[in-house]
């Protein structure tokens, strides 16, 4: 007669989970902490046609969504770059009297960052355009951002998933479901958040922003 093999299973089991909670098996890769979520708009960089500036050219301004935030290796074997980053942005535009149904417009797009060297004061960053914004802010953007967003959220997500998140203007509670996540709230409108190389600012500040993820 065979012995039964519960007391062994029992054993294997016991014996992985003090494996996967022993230093061998911690996550290697540091945490992000993000620092800063910031605003602004910039003027289009020049067109120039045969050395003079395009005379059709419009004084438009986009908007620049600037995420500073820290992923120091505090481990000396540790790896030192992580493979992929991407990053959410969700942007709560002011614009609730715009509409019929009085909701404000929430922008989204997801962009992946590569060869992250692990470091402090990182900067990634998303774009929307001049007509993005003016069509859905009844076609009169703010001079000032402050007047034309009521809020800014980001995440950064690694192959493990989400590791940091923050807003522009507040805190988010750690025990609270995030703001852009009750969509039924908002108007959502994917694909209008845009990165650097998708913008008139592709062939500026090479090395601000960390590399994007060739498509």
């Amino acid at each position: 007669m065979k012995k039964p093999l519960v007391p062994v299973k029992l054993l294997a089991t016991a014996l992985l989970c003090s494996m996967a909670a022993s230093p061998i098996f911690a996550r290697s890769a540091p945490e992000a902490v993000i620092k800063e979520v910031t605003a602004a708009f910039l003027p289009s960089p020049p067109l120039l046609t045969y050395g003079k500036k395009n005379p059709d050219a419009k004084d438009v301004k986009w908007l620049e969504v600037d995420v500073k935030f820290d992923m120091k290796q505090e481990k000396k074997d540790g790896p030192k770059f992580a493979d992929e980053l991407t990053v959410n942005y969700f942007i709560l535009l002011n614009n609730k009297a715009t509409n019929e149904e009085g909701k404000a417009t929430l922008l989204t797009g997801a962009i992946t960052h590569v060869d992250v060297h692990y470091d402090k004061d990182l900067h990634v960053g998303a774009f929307v355009s001049y007509q993005t914004l003016s069509r859905f802010l009844g076609d009169k953007v703010a001079s000032n951002p402050k007047q034309a967003l009521i809020n800014i959220g980001v995440t950064i997500s690694d192959s493990s998933g989400e590791i940091a998140r923050k807003q522009m203007n507040g805190e988010i509670s750690p025990d609270k479901t995030p703001w852009w996540e009750n969509s039924e709230k908002y108007n959502v409108v994917s694909d209008r958040v845009l990165s650097k190389n998708a913008t008139p600012f592709a062939h500026l500040d090479w090395d601000y922003f960390l590399p994007l993820k060739a498509k």
